[in-house]
């Protein structure tokens, strides 16, 4: 058992980025003026590419380490989109009318 370790590693290691086991965390969001709902944080990359699932909505996102911040809704077109945090304590952090609250582990 001990000799497949290394191999087993190995592959995980070579495996390519978008192939690789997201990061996922159940939490709340909003969309626009609705109420908050059960959500899902999918982070394939740490601060560079996540998405957030909200019933049948999926919102992707790219951050190119610059400060800007892409986002697509399902197939839609990619839009910049300005991250910023709302509310009173605990704050949400919000990207256009889509808003998570809760621990993300986004860097």
């Amino acid at each position: 058992m001990a000799s497949i370790v290394p191999l087993l590693l190995a592959v995980a290691l070579a495996q390519p980025p978008d192939q690789a086991q997201a990061l996922v965390v159940n939490t709340e969001c909003r969309v626009g003026s609705q109420g908050w709902s059960a959500c899902e944080v999918a982070v394939q990359e740490p601060g560079s590419r996540w998405q957030v699932q909200v019933g049948k909505q999926r919102w992707s996102f790219l951050h190119d380490g610059s400060g800007s911040v892409k986002m697509r809704r399902n197939q839609g077109p990619w839009q910049r989109a300005e991250p910023r945090w709302d509310g009173p304590p605990p704050q949400v952090l919000c990207w256009g009318q889509l808003c998570a609250k809760g621990p993300l582990p986004l860097d």
